[in-house]
């Protein structure tokens, strides 16, 4: 039971790092919303396993403290939640704000470059300057894009090999606990659950990757 508390005091203490980083604009990328919203889940799965645990331990104090270090872990997560909407949305505002000005500052060079015949065909290397600046433009985003997808898959990585390693403790420590049958068969569940949730978001991140390779290319 003690592995299971580590765990998810490691889990929360990288949490709060992910959201102070995502916080003060360090990095606002797709990415590490993804890895967020994982490790939130993660987080939740943790403590409810570390409770289904705590409920079943037969030595009243050990009991209670476990019970009271769960409800001080739900707060935090509620916290951790509700910080990471408020700041998904303060960055949201600020996308719309710098999009804005975006906007506003291409209608004018486009309204200042505007020639005097508006209609007349564009030359040979104006036309060859306008599509390599669309290549370039478009190759930006295409890394950008596979650059987040990447980042999700080795995310999911990492979560499968935390997931692995605590099974193990997991296990280990039933046995040696000497726990009943039904409560090893029911981690190996909750294991084979996350298991198949890890290969469906790696399988969905790489079809992603490959449609944006076909369709973008």
């Amino acid at each position: 039971m003690n592995s299971l508390y580590n765990h998810a005091l490691k889990q929360s203490h990288a949490l709060q790092k992910d959201l102070d980083k995502f916080q003060s604009g360090q990095d606002a990328s797709a990415g590490l919303q993804g890895q967020i919203s994982v490790s939130l889940n993660g987080l939740q799965r943790s403590i409810d396993d570390y409770e289904n645990l705590a409920k079943r331990e037969l030595i009243p104090v050990k009991k209670e403290t476990a019970l009271t270090r769960i409800a001080k872990f739900r707060q935090d997560l509620q916290s951790m939640k509700v910080r990471f909407e408020s700041i998904k949305k303060q960055q949201e505002t600020i996308k719309n704000e710098q999009n804005r000005d975006s906007l506003l500052r291409r209608t004018n060079r486009v309204a200042s470059s505007i020639p005097e015949h508006p209609y007349q065909p564009l030359s040979r290397d104006e036309f060859a300057m306008r599509e390599q600046s669309f290549v370039r433009n478009t190759d930006s985003q295409l890394d950008e894009f596979i650059g987040q997808a990447q980042s999700l898959l080795e995310n999911l990585t990492d979560q499968h090999s935390i997931l692995k390693k605590t099974q193990k403790k997991i296990l280990d420590t039933a046995n040696h606990l000497g726990l009943s049958q039904n409560v090893i068969r029911y981690i190996e569940r909750r294991t084979a659950q996350d298991k198949w949730i890890f290969y469906g978001g790696m399988i969905l991140t790489i079809l992603c990757i490959w449609a944006i390779i076909h369709y973008i290319r």
